[in-house]
C-alpha cells in the first residue's frame, strides 16, 4: 500500500479544481459534505471538562458527537495527551481530521490548529500528540479502522 505522500493532504485528496468564468469552483459532493461537517468544528466549546470521554489508547480519549448511520458518518472530539499515540491503524473509510488545539503528528507531518489532515481509505498510519501540549481534535469518520499490529 502506497502511503500518501507529505503536503497538504486535503488538497492532495481533493485534485486540481477549476474555476469557471465566474470565479465559482464545483467542489466534488464527497467534499463538499466534508467541508460542511468540519464547519459544526465552530459552535464547539475546546473546554475538555465539559464532555464524558472514553479512553481508547493510553491518553487517548473520545467523545461522540455526532452518528449518521444513512451516511456512514461519526464526528468525535479526540483529546490527546502531550505525547500520547493512537495505534497503527487502517482507514476502511475517509477520514478528516480538523486539529483545535495543540499539533498532531503522523507519517506525512504535523498539523497544528486550523490545519485538515485528511486520510483515504485503504490508508495506513500511526497518529501522535506532539509533546510539550495536549491536542484537541474535531474528527470526521466515514468508516471503520482497522487496527493493525505494530511494525517491528
Amino acid at each position: 500500500m502506497a502511503e500518501e505522500p507529505h503536503g497538504n493532504a486535503a488538497a492532495d485528496a481533493i485534485g486540481p479544481l477549476e474555476a469557471d468564468e465566474a470565479g465559482s469552483v464545483e467542489l466534488p459532493p464527497s467534499v463538499r459534505e466534508q467541508l460542511l461537517e468540519l464547519a459544526e468544528a465552530s459552535r464547539l466549546s475546546v473546554d475538555v471538562d465539559r464532555y464524558e470521554w472514553e479512553e481508547v489508547a493510553p491518553g487517548v480519549r473520545v467523545h461522540l458527537l455526532k452518528e449518521d448511520p444513512a451516511r456512514g458518518l461519526r464526528a468525535y472530539l479526540v483529546w490527546g495527551r502531550a505525547g500520547a499515540r493512537h495505534p497503527r491503524h487502517r482507514h476502511l473509510g475517509t477520514e478528516v481530521i480538523l486539529v483545535l488545539r495543540g499539533r498532531i503528528s503522523d507519517e506525512r507531518g504535523s498539523y497544528g490548529p486550523g490545519e485538515v489532515c485528511r486520510s483515504e481509505a485503504g490508508f495506513v498510519h500511526t497518529e501522535r500528540a506532539d509533546p510539550g501540549e495536549d491536542c484537541l481534535c474535531y474528527v470526521l469518520y466515514y468508516g471503520p479502522l482497522e487496527m493493525l499490529p505494530e511494525e517491528a
